[in-house]
């Protein structure tokens, strides 16, 4: 039940920065992920 919650939470967050801030926040994290990665990798 608990990954039910967490799914939900993760699609309504995904469907709430895409109508109302153009998906501003999903970009800002996609970028500091690939960002962190490649530190972490050694490509920076």
């Amino acid at each position: 039940m608990r990954y039910v919650i967490v799914i939900a939470a993760i699609a309504f967050f995904l469907i709430w920065d895409g109508l109302y801030n153009q998906g501003r926040y999903l970009d800002i994290t996609v970028r500091e992920i690939s960002h962190v990665a490649r530190y972490v990798t050694g490509k920076a």
